[in-house]
């Protein structure tokens, strides 16, 4: 089936199978738009999306929102993940406050997958060539080619640092809690930041444990790390 015929074939018919069998090709931004719009109208239940920084490379995220806005407006769980880079975006920051203001998640990871949208985990549409998005995108419904892309999707989202959340924009932190933060970040010893902040072996180790729970953190340095990429220190 080619980008043609899939602008007249309603999506229900496409993300109500279990697989499609040859990878139907999208070219053209109509063909795009017009299968974008049609599936966040009839999504069940969740779109999973990585995204490029700017529009240079495949999916533009200027055509992102007009999926996954309409999709949030049906009850649609959405996840989006961007490369670490976009944390140095002003616009892709503000962008993601919006987006999870309006009810998604948004993370950014180290390695991300390729680009893509997978639709209700049975259907995904990737790009065709993933540094040049003018070469247009496919749907792909084997089923083990979408579990594969689901798998490190899944992967990347459980390491993805979230972006655009409150915490974000400021963390409501004490100055203590701040420059134990910064100590840890360095690499220092509970016994070291004690002595630097004036505070007990058990009080350090306590207001660690704290900050190593909101940031979801499994070691003192990683608590450190993960602040600062956080723009908290």
């Amino acid at each position: 089936m080619t980008s043609d015929g899939l602008g007249h074939l309603p999506v229900q018919s496409v993300l109500g199978k279990p697989a499609v069998g040859e990878p139907v090709p999208l070219l053209g931004a109509g063909a795009m738009l017009g299968f974008l719009e049609r599936a966040a109208a009839t999504m069940a239940f969740e779109c999973l999306a990585v995204l490029p920084i700017d529009d240079c490379t495949t999916v533009s995220p200027r055509v992102a929102p007009r999926l996954y806005q309409r999709a949030l407006a049906g009850g649609v769980r959405v996840r989006i993940l961007y490369p670490e880079q976009a944390r140095s975006s002003k616009g892709v920051r503000d962008h993601a406050r919006r987006t999870v203001a309006q009810g998604a998640s948004v993370r950014t990871v180290a390695a991300p997958p390729p680009n893509m949208f997978i639709f209700d985990r049975r259907l995904v549409l990737l790009p065709m060539d993933q540094g040049d998005r003018s070469k247009g995108s496919a749907l792909i419904g084997d089923d083990s080619v979408v579990s594969a892309l689901r798998h490190s999707f899944d992967q990347a989202w459980s390491t993805g640092e979230p972006l655009g959340e409150s915490a974000d924009q400021g963390p409501e932190l004490t100055d203590t809690e701040l420059r134990l933060l910064r100590l840890l970040a360095a690499g220092s010893t509970d016994e070291r930041a004690g002595k630097q902040l004036g505070m007990s072996l058990r009080s350090v180790r306590r207001m660690t444990a704290r900050l190593m729970e909101r940031l979801d953190a499994v070691s003192r340095f990683e608590a450190g790390c993960k602040a600062a990429r956080r723009g908290w220190l």
